[in-house]
């Protein structure tokens, strides 16, 4: 995670490259929820897991192929703390864009969802075999100076996101999302009045729960406290209004901060820059 100052952690993990490919194997898999400025493919080769993506939970296994893009918050979770092995494919967003054609258009595939629905499917053992051999070619080609190695990379990207793409669309097996109702009323309040001003003692009346017991379980699932996942919430909505040319006060009362110097403060503490960089 990405750190301010060494002191408030970032809750996005920062794609730097156009085309960044990991292969993790370990155990005792931790993480919290996060969201990454790019697109993000995740194909699990092991582990017991519950994948969340923003207000669903799907237990998965081998073969569990997911796609988020960059407003999705998701956190993987290992049941039993054995052995955990996967790959993800993150692509910026420019380099995504650059892809598109009149007839393809991948951004509108990946964004064109609900947040937090039909992120998951489950491929074949066949499929999995077909998608790791894209996955080698393209490391070899990343890693690769040789002349047109970055052709062979971008071909190599392209036919991962082809192959994903068909998958997603031709597939049946979905898996169930079992997220307790409580996290995803809480994470649907959250969306439908982001850009009001609230509190946690507001989500608690209108869910009628204790606010610190709603804090509480959401941490436990998410590893974040609620707070810092509705500041984040709102500061990603802020910095869409001001790439689309809203003014800063504007923005301040549209994401529900009441306090103009305060929604500075909070956002220069969450994105390290203030929001007159971000226009």
């Amino acid at each position: 995670m990405e750190q301010q100052n060494g002191s408030m952690p970032y809750i996005y993990e920062e794609i730097k490259e156009n085309i960044l490919l990991e292969h993790r194997i370990g155990g005792n898999y931790k993480n919290i929820f996060h969201r990454h400025n790019g697109y993000e493919i995740y194909l699990l080769l092991q582990g017991d897991i519950n994948m969340l993506v923003e207000h669903s939970c799907v237990h998965i296994g081998r073969g569990a192929l997911a796609i988020m893009n960059p407003t999705e918050y998701h956190l993987a979770v290992s049941l039993d703390g054995g052995s955990y092995e996967r790959y993800t494919l993150n692509l910026s967003t420019k380099f995504l864009q650059s892809l598109t054609t009149e007839k393809t258009n991948f951004i509108s595939f990946f964004d064109k969802r609900s947040p937090g629905q039909n992120n998951i499917v489950t491929l074949s053992e066949d499929d999995i075999l077909t998608l790791l051999a894209l996955f080698v070619s393209l490391r070899d080609s990343l890693d690769s100076d040789a002349f047109c190695s970055d052709i062979l990379a971008n071909s190599y990207c392209m036919q991962v996101l082809y192959f994903v793409c068909r998958k997603f669309i031709e597939s049946e097996n979905i898996p169930a999302n079992i997220m307790p109702p409580l996290i995803t009323r809480t994470i649907q309040y959250i969306n439908d009045n982001i850009t009001e001003s609230f509190t946690l003692t507001d989500i608690g009346n209108e869910l009628s729960y204790n606010k610190d017991y709603i804090g509480k379980i959401f941490k436990q699932y998410t590893g974040i406290p609620l707070k810092t996942y509705i500041l984040e919430k709102k500061i990603d909505l802020a910095q869409s209004l001001l790439a689309q040319g809203q003014s800063v006060t504007d923005t301040c009362f549209n994401t529900g901060f009441k306090d103009y110097a305060n929604f500075i403060r909070t956002f220069k503490k969450y994105t390290g820059h203030t929001p007159n960089k971000s226009r």
